[in-house]
């Protein structure tokens, strides 16, 4: 029982982010990337051009140099209360955030809500800067031994490897 509960736990890791705020950023012109994220919830960025609806009044909203667009049917639109999408972004710098699919061989998101996108400054820093700490500085990197040693300090103690395990070791009945 142990084996499939950790079985599971280190699969659910490549599937689910660590940390809830995880998201992936991409520019709308980053093709290939966003078609190998379909189905997945990513952040889409870039500015859009050449948006527009159709007869049925599905609405398209295009970016600039990008084969990415979003998608808005006639069923969503009432989610708009300032106006319709092709409309309302047209032109802008937007982050829309959606699970990409792919539609005629390009990546789309289905955008059912105005919550879904940010507009974005023509001055923004977009993605936003990773949060993550800075690597140490170098003065901040231990000594060799031979100069530490040279230099009167102790000498840093070597990490202890561990022997590598059978993985049929996991498998076997106690006896």
């Amino acid at each position: 029982m142990k084996t499939v509960l950790l079985a599971f736990a280190v699969l659910a890791c490549g599937f689910f982010p660590l940390h809830a705020d995880d998201k992936l950023y991409l520019a709308a012109t980053e093709t290939d990337a966003l078609m190998a994220k379909e189905g997945q919830k990513v952040v889409v960025h870039g500015r859009t051009k050449g948006s527009g609806k159709s007869g049925s009044g599905t609405n398209f909203v295009n970016f600039d140099g990008a084969e990415f667009f979003l998608v808005t049917f006639k069923s969503d639109l009432n989610r708009f209360p300032e106006g319709e999408p092709s409309e309302v972004y047209e032109g802008k710098r937007l982050a829309v955030e959606g699970t990409i699919s792919i539609y005629q061989g390009k990546p789309q998101i289905k955008l059912t809500d105005p919550r879904q996108v940010t507009l974005l400054e023509d001055d923004a820093v977009f993605p936003p800067p990773s949060e993550k700490k800075e690597a140490p500085a170098a003065s901040a990197k231990p000594m060799p031994a031979e100069k530490a040693a040279s230099a009167g300090e102790p000498a840093p103690e070597t990490p202890k490897r561990k022997p590598p395990v059978d993985p049929s070791e996991y498998f076997k009945k106690k006896e």
